[in-house]
């Protein structure tokens, strides 16, 4: 018994380094609160109330894990499964589906991930949202063509340097995990010449110096051997921190082949927005933003989508808030057939989708942990 001890005691000694060079972390958010949507394009749809989960920010638990490899290295992984908390069922498009990847870093050379991550489109638009991407009020609403989540994807973060960075992603098939792939079974039956697969690059550079940060950011998309054109969006951004009030604006271009079917012609969309952050009292914000979107191309009979929003965010504790959030979309133009009605801009949130409603109002409580 006492040799036992001893060498449970030398085992325990032996391995203390490692311990304290690496660790694992669970975390998560779970977001709940009241929706109420209206003012459906499709006539003759009444309005939608409910109890949803991931309203302003998507309900979550996660896996992150980090090891200290010396001079100034260091490796690790995130695994991030989305879920809803008003069913507790997880998110249809699969386990982890909100980030999987590892990673490996250096202070003096920057990071790069390997997985399933977020489009550098993405945190660029939410950076400069008042609405940080989340509620019927965020600007992903009117901005179209948004890419959100990229799979098989080296993403590339380069360290700051006097406030400025880049981000930089490429993945050989964005949409699908790989060509043929059965999900049952795990098979894989690559295509001949891997038509199909959708490939794409983005980069992302960006500029911070105390209450200024401005970026610009550039992708491109496009479906390998299938004839398609490629699609390109570009999008530019700025903000600055006033202390009582910090204002932001972003400008950007879309262009995409066969978006609309019904003529086969291409998207050309440019669309700007206009933001504004207010802090108030001790622990709360006015957000306030307006935006909108026009297709220039031809055939698109001046399809328009305009959206103005008003919200309310107060923090209770670091890890739990509250917030309050109503939008406005104005969707007109586009064809009169009844097979496009504009852009179908619709008040979508950080999990659901806006199923077509223009109007819509949220109050909720996210809780981190």
């Amino acid at each position: 018994m006492q040799k036992n001890l001893i060498a449970l005691a030398i085992a325990s000694i032996v391995s203390m380094p490692a311990l304290a060079q690496s660790n694992v972390t669970i975390y998560g958010l779970v977001d709940m609160g009241y929706a109420y949507r209206g003012d459906n394009i499709v006539s003759g749809v009444t309005s939608r109330n409910a109890i949803d989960s991931g309203q302003a920010a998507g309900s979550r638990l996660g896996f992150r894990g980090v090891e200290d490899l010396g001079k100034g290295l260091t490796a690790g992984f995130l695994l991030e499964q989305g879920l809803f908390a008003d069913t507790g069922t997880g998110r249809a498009d699969g386990a982890f589906a909100r980030q999987a990847y590892v990673y490996l870093g250096s202070t003096s050379l920057g990071t790069v991930q390997l997985g399933r991550v977020y489009a550098t489109q993405d945190s660029f638009i939410s950076g400069f949202d008042p609405f940080a991407g989340g509620t019927v009020a965020q600007v992903g609403n009117i901005w179209s063509l948004r890419e959100i989540r990229y799979n098989n994807t080296v993403k590339y973060i380069s360290p700051s340097l006097s406030g400025f960075n880049v981000t930089a992603a490429y993945s050989n098939n964005i949409g699908t995990n790989q060509s043929g792939r059965d999900a049952p079974t795990g098979t894989v039956d690559e295509s001949k010449g891997n038509v199909g697969d959708i490939r794409g690059w983005a980069i992302n550079p960006m500029y911070q110096n105390g209450p200024l940060k401005v970026g610009f950011g550039y992708q491109q998309r496009q479906a390998h051997d299938v004839g398609d054109k490629a699609r390109r969006t570009w999008d530019l951004g700025g903000s600055y921190d006033f202390g009582f009030v910090n204002l932001s604006a972003m400008y950007g271009q879309a262009r995409d082949k066969d978006r609309n079917t019904t003529t086969g012609g291409d998207t050309e969309i440019r669309q700007y927005f206009l933001g504004a952050t207010v802090p108030v009292f001790t622990n709360g914000t006015i957000l306030a933003s307006y935006g909108h979107s026009k297709n220039y191309a031809d055939g698109a009979n001046d399809a328009r989508a305009t959206q103005w929003a008003l919200g309310y965010n107060h923090a209770l504790s670091k890890r739990t808030g509250v917030y309050v959030a109503y939008s406005d979309i104005s969707n007109k133009g586009g064809l009169d057939d009844g097979k496009n009605e504009g852009l179908n801009a619709t008040v979508g949130d950080a999990s659901l989708p806006g199923d077509k409603y223009q109007r819509g109002f949220q109050v909720g409580i996210k809780h981190a942990f």
